[in-house]
C-alpha cells in the first residue's frame, strides 16, 4: 500500500516527504488502518519506526475540525525519546501547522507549564513531569482523544505505571489508546489492562493476546485461589509436624539466606525507595557539588562584552561554553570574538542539523576552544566535560543553573562563572538561596576598570568644557548687551562730549545760539559769505 491509499491529508503527505518517508513500512501497513478507525491497539514495536503511531495521530489532527486544546498525548519514559518524538512531530506536521510541546524531566519547567496552559495540540511527555504540572496547577486535559504509550516496557522502572494511571484521572472521556512495547513485561500488562478496550494485538503470541482480550482469570480471583491454596498447605503441614525453629535458623545461617517475615512491608519499602530514586533521577538535576568553583563578576553598565572578552583572554587554553539568552546575542558575540582569532563557534535554537553537527564537532574535537550557546538549555547540549561554563546571561531558573554546572568537569580549573549585571541580581540571589552556598566574587578585570576610569575622566572633561563654554557664552552675552546699550540712546552724550547738530555746523562757535533755521535771504557765517560770493 501507499500513504495515498490510507487517505492521508495533502499537508501530512508533504510533511512525510520532507522527512524522507516515502513508503509505509510493513508494520505501518498493519497498524495505520485500524488506528485510523479508532481501534485500541497493543503493538510489539522497537524504537526507530515512530511513524507507525505519529502518522495516524497527525492525520486525526488534520481531519477532526477546529477542536482546540491538547488532543494527542504521547507518554514515554525516556528523556531522549521526548526530544526525538517532538522533533518528528514538528517535521511531519509542519505543512499542517501542527505544533507540539515537549515535557521532559530536564526541560525548563515554567515553559512546560505554559505549554500545557496554552493547550498545545500534541504533548510529548515524561509521566513524572506531566503529573507534577497537572497536580501543582490543578489543570485538566478535557479534549484528549488519543493516548499513545511509547516504550511501555520501560515504564516498569521508577513506578511510572502508577503515574500514567494518575494522569488518566485528569483526562476526560474515554480516548482511544495505542500501546507500543518491545516486550510483554509486567508494566506492559498493567497498562494494557488499564487502558485498552477490546484491543487489536500485533506482534505478541496468542497467550499474551488472550490475556488482553479478557480470556484469562482476573487477578483478584487468582489471588483468592492462591490464598486458599496457601492456607490449605499450611494447615496440612501443621498437622504433620511441629516446626523446629532452632534448626531452621541454623540452616538459614549456613546458607546465608535472609528471611523476610512481613513481605508486604518489604514491598512497600521497596516502592517508597523506588519513588525516591525516581524523584531524584527524573525530576531534579544533581545538586551542585560543593567543591565546584562557582564564581561571579559584578559587571557595571555597558561593560558586559568587554568583561567577557577580558575573561576569555586569560583562559584561552580551556574549553569554554558561553550561555546566552538568545541567538541574537550569540551572533553579536561571535562576530566580535572571531575578529580576535580565538577559535569560536556558535549553536542556537533552530539551527539546521547539518550546521549544528559541524560546529559542535569542531568544538568537541578541540579545533575550536569557545562554544557560544544561544537560547538552548544545557540539557540540549550533550557534553561530557568542559573546563569552564560562563553564564553571559544568568538563567532565571535554578534547575537550568544546575544543569549547566553538570557540564563542568571535576578538575581544579573547572568552574562556572556568571556575569552579573544589575538586572541579574534577583536571579543570582535566588540561585544562591536554592543551591545553598554563595559563589565567590571575582574582581572586575583590570583593563575594564581602566576603561571605566577613562570613561569617567572623559565625562568629567566634557562636563568641565561644557561648563566653561556656558560661562563664556554668558559673559559674551553680557558684553553684547553693554555694547548695545549706548546705541539705543542716540540723543544722549557719549564720553561726556555733546553730539554736534546740522545747525551747529553752520554757525561755528556761535552756532550754538542759533536754535532756529535762518530766514531766507539772511545767511550768516561761512555759508552766507559763500552764497554772497556766488551771487
Amino acid at each position: 500500500m501507499s500513504f495515498e491509499e490510507f487517505g492521508l491529508s495533502p499537508e501530512l503527505l508533504s510533511g512525510l516527504a520532507d522527512v524522507r518517508i516515502e513508503q509505509p513500512t510493513p508494520l505501518q501497513n498493519e497498524v495505520i488502518p485500524p488506528a485510523l478507525q479508532g481501534k485500541h491497539m497493543l503493538v510489539k514495536h522497537e524504537a526507530g519506526d515512530d511513524g507507525v503511531f505519529l502518522i495516524p495521530a497527525l492525520q486525526k489532527l488534520t481531519t477532526n475540525g477546529e477542536v482546540t486544546g491538547t488532543r494527542v498525548l504521547i507518554l514515554t519514559p525516556s528523556i531522549e525519546r521526548v526530544k526525538e518524538i517532538d522533533e518528528k512531530v514538528w517535521g511531519m506536521g509542519y505543512h499542517a501547522q501542527i505544533s507540539s510541546a515537549a515535557l521532559s524531566m530536564k526541560g525548563i519547567r515554567t515553559q512546560q507549564e505554559q505549554a500545557i496552559k496554552d493547550g498545545a495540540p500534541v504533548v510529548v511527555a515524561n509521566p513524572g513531569r506531566l503529573i507534577e504540572i497537572l497536580e501543582n496547577h490543578k489543570l485538566t486535559l478535557p479534549n484528549v482523544d488519543l493516548i499513545i504509550i511509547d516504550e511501555a516496557h520501560g515504564m516498569e522502572n521508577y513506578n511510572l505505571v502508577s503515574r500514567v494511571k494518575d494522569i488518566l484521572k485528569y483526562v476526560d472521556g474515554a480516548p482511544q489508546s495505542l500501546i507500543f512495547s518491545e516486550s510483554h513485561n509486567k508494566a506492559t500488562e498493567q497498562l494494557a489492562d488499564f487502558l485498552l478496550k477490546d484491543p487489536t494485538v500485533l506482534g505478541f503470541d496468542d497467550t499474551q493476546s488472550s490475556e488482553k482480550e479478557g480470556s484469562k482469570e482476573t487477578s483478584s480471583s487468582k489471588k483468592e485461589k492462591q490464598q486458599e491454596s496457601s492456607s490449605d498447605k499450611q494447615t496440612d503441614s501443621d498437622e504433620e509436624f511441629e516446626l523446629n525453629q532452632e534448626e531452621v535458623n541454623r540452616k538459614l545461617a549456613e546458607a546465608s539466606v535472609s528471611v523476610v517475615l512481613n513481605p508486604e512491608e518489604k514491598e512497600e519499602a521497596e516502592e517508597t525507595q523506588a519513588q525516591a530514586e525516581d524523584s531524584k533521577t527524573e525530576e531534579d538535576p544533581d545538586p551542585v557539588p560543593e567543591d565546584l568553583a562557582q564564581a561571579y563578576i559584578y559587571v557595571p553598565p555597558r561593560a558586559k562584552i568587554s568583561t567577557l572578552l577580558a575573561h576569555l583572554e586569560k583562559n584561552l587554553t580551556d574549553k569554554i561554553v558561553v550561555f546566552a539568552a538568545s541567538k541574537r546575542t550569540t551572533d553579536r558575540l561571535f562576530r566580535i570574538i572571531r575578529k580576535k582569532g580565538w577559535g569560536v563557534v556558535s549553536i542556537n535554537e533552530g539551527l539546521k542539523e547539518e550546521y549544528y553537527n559541524e560546529r559542535f564537532g569542531k568544538f568537541t574535537s578541540g579545533e575550536m576552544k569557545i562554544l557560544l550557546v544561544g537560547g538552548l538549555s544545557a540539557t540540549e547540549v550533550e557534553l561530557d566535560e568542559v573546563k569552564q561554563v560562563i553564564n553571559y546571561d544568568v538563567p532565571n531558573e535554578v534547575e537550568e543553573y544546575k544543569y549547566r554546572a553538570e557540564l563542568v568537569g571535576n578538575g581544579k580549573a573547572a568552574r562556572i562563572v556568571s556575569l552579573v549585571s544589575k538586572m541579574d541580581k534577583d536571579d543570582i540571589d535566588e540561585i544562591v538561596k536554592k543551591v545553598g552556598y554563595a559563589p565567590t566574587e571575582l574582581p572586575l578585570p583590570k583593563e575594564v576598570k581602566e576603561k571605566k576610569g577613562r570613561g569617567k575622566k572623559s565625562d568629567n572633561d566634557k562636563n568641565r568644557k561644557k561648563s566653561d563654554k556656558n560661562s563664556r557664552k554668558k559673559n559674551d552675552d553680557r558684553d553684547r548687551k553693554r555694547r548695545k546699550k549706548p546705541k539705543k540712546q542716540k540723543n544722549k552724550k557719549t564720553n561726556g562730549l555733546p553730539r554736534p547738530s546740522y545747525e551747529g555746523l553752520s554757525g561755528g562757535k556761535e552756532g550754538k545760539k542759533n536754535k532756529k533755521r535762518p530766514t531766507p535771504g539772511k545767511s550768516d557765517g561761512a555759508f552766507g559769505w559763500i552764497k554772497k560770493l556766488f551771487d
